[in-house]
């Protein structure tokens, strides 16, 4: 909560950022777009934690659209019993992989995504 000119440090940015300088990008939702490790830090400190900004793919990589790392993340996290995604996201990061995948030729992989659906009710 210091003013800009008295940080001693740069936030911690994405790879991608890292060698722009102190610069505040945002996500979608008007929030500062951090790394992808201060966001599974956050996560460890607090378990329920906001996945949505964890698992944004700008937070990997400058293309919005490459779901590889959120997808296998979000397995990881769910085999872990992190639940708190809401069905919309996990509907989201499942759709936009496999759309990903079958761009790219994969349709039977992207068809393995798919079965990763939540269920619904």
């Amino acid at each position: 909560n210091t003013p800009e000119c008295e940080k001693y440090a740069c936030c911690p940015l994405p790879p991608y950022l890292e060698d722009s300088g102190c610069v505040i990008e945002e996500d979608n939702a008007g929030r500062p777009l951090r790394d992808v490790c201060f966001h599974l830090l956050k996560l460890y400190s607090d378990r329920h934690y906001d996945l949505d900004q964890l698992l944004d793919p700008r937070s990997v990589t400058s293309d919005p659209l490459d779901y590889r790392l959120s997808w296998h993340l979000w397995e990881v996290l769910r085999a872990l019993n992190y639940t708190h995604l809401c069905r919309q996201s996990q509907g989201v990061l499942n759709a936009s992989y496999a759309a990903q995948l079958e761009s790219e030729g994969l349709w039977e992989w992207a068809v393995f995504i798919l079965l990763h659906e939540p269920e619904t009710q």
